[in-house]
């Protein structure tokens, strides 16, 4: 559900941009959480902190986000 609270909150452009981003710089490694959150800050421009938070750190189910 994660994955998909970010696509729709960046788009399928960018949220595409980031999967291939991930995977090149990733590759023979191990990438940390906060790594991710940063590429898809990153390359979306946007400010994505509260969904993370609310999606991977929250104790209640979020409400799902709004597409664009």
């Amino acid at each position: 559900m994660t994955v998909h609270a970010l696509r729709v909150s960046v788009g399928d452009k960018a949220f595409f941009e980031i999967l291939k981003t991930w995977v090149q710089e990733q590759r023979n490694a191990t990438g940390t959480t906060e790594e991710f959150v940063e590429l898809s800050e990153r390359i979306s421009g946007k400010q994505l902190d509260k969904l993370f938070d609310a999606w991977l750190y929250g104790t209640k189910k979020p409400t799902a986000p709004k597409p664009l």
